[in-house]
Parts: structure tokens; C-alpha cells; sequence
């Protein structure tokens, strides 16, 4: 297509026109809102520059927005010849984004296009020259590129460093005529998802150029933020489905599109106590030499400020069992001696029951560590990285959300459920305390007793499965 195509500055007559089959190979046409927002945002002065660098789509999830991205960057491709498409992943995914699968569908799909089109795993190579390229979010060698388009999708996921730095080199470069960036994605969290807030709020503080939609422009960014469900399977019943399922942050976040903060309830009553089992209570050790069924066992620490907490569980069949759990008090001015109460416990259970693991937060239980796994335990280091604390949180909120975890009736151990909050990033859900005076040490152990009995060996195999998520 050259410059003289009805095609060139009107992505949407070229989406109605090459674009006939979507992704699943179904006839589809743009929504009613999706055209208006398009017909306003791809404008040109009178040396056909484009007015806008930034476009920046922001609707709820399954609104059509990774769909819509595939159908832009397509438009692109095909009438901007001898350029460079770069598709980055959200943070979220290691390699080629969802877009660019899109993409490569819709190539598939409209032979009319597809034909034009070779495509590898990582790009796609156009007969005009022009290349379309997938790089995963922590990619390294984005400085110097020759792009005019780079797509975003899901900005919310870039919350780390190295995809911070990715959305900063993909700039628009000077050396390109009319190079500009497109970011569709959902609403993120406040504080965390910073490059998108940034945008967000720079579109909010531009003026609002439609009556109806909720399009802004700020210099040269175009914004659409919305709030209002708008396709036809967005129905009533979808989201009352979602909202039975979904935390109600996670859900305004989600299908409000809106920004949340990332700490909410976690283990609400609602939750909690439908996993409570009255006819359960704490395991006894077996009469005679055997010891009973295998034990995991969770162990935090707190010498002076916080209690200290040993909880422990047992696997059975698809469920998680609490076994039992002891707690310690420790005060500023009596401090825990961790050699007469905490070791000395784990090697009476050690003599009562089959501990197949203990995990310990190593910051202050190094020695302890050590002169048990002398005696024969099998305990283990587990620090208390983000990453872990995040599986820890996810895995005993998926646990009582499935109720997939017996408890018995303990009014501690349910009033430090309630004590405790989540901080929700993109990898699920890191608890946290909500005052400190508020105590959480049985939960903190609890959840990283789960965790290490859900990376039990399958049986027969011998084999780790390590636990991400149901």
C-alpha cells in the first residue's frame, strides 16, 4: 500500500476492509465506540505529521483491547513501509506478548493479509519491508531501534526496574516520521504501577474533547479511559459471577477499570469460616513406636516484639489439615530463648510425628537451623523474599477460597485471620499486617506450612511440583 491509499490515515476503513475474520476465525465488525474513539485520535496537520505520539487505551478486561491492538499494529505494518513494529510482553509473560499471537491469527485468518506475511516465531516479515517483533519485558538490546510503533499491552505489569527502563528506551525516536506508541491494558495499582499512573494522570489533567466517550489529550497523548462495559458478552450475569469470585479490589481493578490500592481484606469471614470443620481438632501423636501420618511444619519467629509461631499441617487426598500449632509470647524485657522453647518443641514433635518438612525464616534462625538439621531434622531455610511471601499469600488464599483447607475451631488463630491484610501485585497476593500491634504470626507460619506441603513429591515419582497456583 503507498501513500495515496484511502488506507494510509484511516485505520479503520482498513480493519473493516482486510480485517474481516478475527482471532477465533468469526466474522466480526468494530464496536460503535471503538470507531469514534479511533476517528478522533489518528489526526494529521497540514504536513501530514501525526498530532499524536501516545495513544493510550484504557478499558475493563474483556473489552477487546488486545484484539484491537493486533487489528492497529497490522494497519501499521501494511502502510508504513521499511519500518520496525516492536510488540513488547507485559511483565507478566517471558516471552512473545499476547498481541503479537494476535497478531499472527488475524495473518492466518485473512489470507488477503496473510499472504504479504512471513511469519517466524519472534517477527513477522512484511513484502514492503517492514518487520514486526516480539521481546519479552526484560529485554536488553531495545536501545538504537528504528521503530515507529511500539505496542503495550497490559502497561499495569511493568512494575519492576527492568520493564520500566524497557517502556523508556521503546520512545518514540526522532528519526522516525510519526512514530508513536500504543498502550492498551486495565487499570493498575497506585504506587506500584508507576509508568502507567504517570500517563493516566497526565491524560486526566488534558482537556476533554468528547461529550459522550471519555477521551482526553494532554500535548501530544490521547487518552480513552472507561469506565462502562460496552460489549455485548459484558453482561449482567458475567460480572455478578465475578464478583463472587474475585476479591473486591481485584474486581474494581478489573471490571471497573479502576485504580486501586494494593492492600484490601484477605481472609474475611466469609472465607474463613466455611473451612472451619466442628467435628476437627488438633492431631495427637499415635500410641506405640509409629509415628502418625507426614507433617509439615511452618515456623516463625519473633524473639522480642512479635510471638512466635510453630503451625503444622498434613496432605490429605486434594486437602490441606491443620494438625496443630503452638505460640510463644516473648516481650523487650522477657525475649524468646529460642533453645528452650522453639528447638526444644520441634524435636518433641520430631520424636512424635513424621515431619517431612519444617521451614524456617533463616533472618533469625540460622544457628537454630543448623543444630537441628544436625540432630536430624528436616528443616529449611525459607526466606521471606517477595517472591516467597507472594506464594505464601496466594497459596492460603486459594485454600480457603476452595475451601481446600480443614481448620478447627480456634478463636486465636481466626481473630489473626482477620488481623491480616493482603498487598495484591501482578504475581497474587503478599500478606501483611494491618497495625502492628495486631498479631499474625500463627497465619505468617500457617501459610508457609501449606506451601512446602503443597510441594510434596508426587508419589512414586519422587518428583517436586512446586506449587504457582491452582
Amino acid at each position: 500500500m503507498n501513500s495515496v491509499s484511502p488506507f494510509t490515515r484511516d485505520p479503520v476503513a482498513f480493519i473493516d476492509r482486510f480485517v474481516v475474520l478475527n482471532e477465533k476465525k468469526v466474522a466480526w465488525r468494530l464496536s460503535r465506540h471503538q470507531r469514534r474513539v479511533l476517528k478522533a485520535a489518528f489526526r494529521w496537520d497540514a504536513q501530514g505529521r501525526l498530532r499524536m505520539r501516545t495513544l493510550l487505551w484504557g478499558e475493563m478486561k474483556k473489552s477487546g483491547k488486545t484484539f484491537l491492538a493486533g487489528c492497529l499494529a497490522l494497519w501499521w505494518a501494511f502502510v508504513t513501509s521499511d519500518t520496525e513494529i516492536i510488540v513488547a510482553a507485559n511483565d507478566l509473560e517471558q516471552a512473545a506478548s499476547r498481541v503479537f499471537k494476535t497478531i499472527i491469527k488475524l495473518l492466518e485468518h485473512n489470507p488477503e493479509l496473510g499472504l504479504s506475511a512471513k511469519i517466524r516465531a519472534n517477527d513477522i516479515t512484511l513484502t514492503n519491508g517492514t518487520t514486526i517483533t516480539a521481546i519479552a519485558s526484560d529485554y536488553k538490546g531495545a536501545a538504537g531501534s528504528r521503530h515507529s510503533l511500539v505496542v503495550f499491552d497490559e502497561l499495569w505489569g511493568y512494575t519492576l526496574e527492568a520493564a520500566e527502563r524497557l517502556f523508556e528506551e521503546l520512545t518514540p525516536p526522532p528519526t522516525e516520521p510519526n512514530a508513536w506508541v500504543l498502550i492498551t491494558t486495565t487499570a493498575g495499582w497506585s504506587g506500584k504501577s508507576l509508568t502507567l499512573e504517570r500517563l493516566y494522570k497526565q491524560g486526566l489533567v488534558g482537556t476533554r474533547i468528547d461529550k459522550e466517550l471519555e477521551i482526553y489529550k494532554a500535548d501530544e497523548l490521547f487518552m480513552f479511559w472507561s469506565h462502562t462495559p460496552r460489549q455485548p458478552w459484558q453482561t449482567p450475569k458475567y460480572y455478578a459471577e465475578q464478583l463472587r469470585s474475585l476479591r473486591r479490589n481485584t474486581y474494581d481493578r478489573l471490571h471497573g477499570n479502576k485504580w486501586v490500592l494494593g492492600e484490601s481484606d484477605y481472609l474475611i469471614p466469609e472465607l474463613w469460616d466455611p473451612c472451619v470443620d466442628p467435628t476437627h481438632r488438633p492431631f495427637l501423636p499415635s500410641w506405640g513406636p509409629s509415628k502418625d501420618s507426614g507433617e509439615f511444619v511452618g515456623v516463625d519467629l519473633g524473639l522480642k516484639s512479635d510471638n512466635a509461631a510453630v503451625v503444622r499441617v498434613r496432605r490429605r487426598e486434594n486437602r490441606i489439615v491443620l494438625a496443630g500449632y503452638r505460640v510463644w509470647k516473648p516481650s523487650k524485657q522477657q525475649p524468646l530463648d529460642l533453645e528452650s522453647t522453639v528447638e526444644q518443641h520441634l524435636r518433641t514433635l520430631h520424636g512424635q510425628y513424621d515431619l517431612r518438612r519444617i521451614v524456617v525464616d533463616p533472618w533469625q534462625a540460622a544457628r537454630s537451623i543448623q543444630t537441628l538439621m544436625r540432630a536430624g531434622l528436616r528443616i529449611e531455610e525459607f526466606p521471606q523474599t517477595v517472591a516467597n511471601t507472594t506464594r505464601m499469600g496466594q497459596a492460603l488464599y486459594d485454600l480457603v477460597k476452595g475451601r481446600n483447607l480443614v481448620l478447627y475451631e480456634d478463636a486465636e488463630l481466626r481473630q489473626q485471620a482477620m488481623n491480616t491484610v493482603a498487598v495484591e501485585g501482578p504475581r497474587g497476593f503478599r500478606i501483611a499486617k494491618e497495625k502492628a500491634s495486631r498479631k499474625i504470626d500463627l497465619i505468617i507460619a500457617l501459610s508457609m506450612a501449606c506451601v512446602a506441603a503443597l510441594d510434596e513429591p508426587v508419589q512414586n515419582t519422587g518428583r517436586m511440583v512446586r506449587y504457582t497456583g491452582f
